[in-house]
């Protein structure tokens, strides 16, 4: 619904050049959602390497610490 309203309340023409089609008359709103999504796309393939990289060094501590634990588990040694 906000984004309904955001569009229809910037129907300001401007002119869109992209090299190899040319320049069309589109409204400012589409533009600007358009743009805001390029960017989370963008930033979110920049920051998925580093996710999967935390993601698998997590997991590998996890089975470290449970080979360190023992097969009970607790990882207590005392009584």
């Amino acid at each position: 619904m906000v984004l309904v309203v955001f569009v229809l309340s910037n129907r300001v023409p401007v002119a869109l050049g992209l090299w190899p089609f040319g320049t069309a008359n589109v409204w400012l709103g589409p533009v600007m959602l358009g743009a805001l999504g390029l960017g989370f796309v963008l930033g979110l393939l920049a920051h998925l390497p580093r996710h999967f990289s935390l993601h698998r060094r997590a997991r590998n501590a996890e089975k470290r610490l449970a080979q360190l634990s023992g097969p009970e588990g607790s990882g207590k040694t005392g009584p």
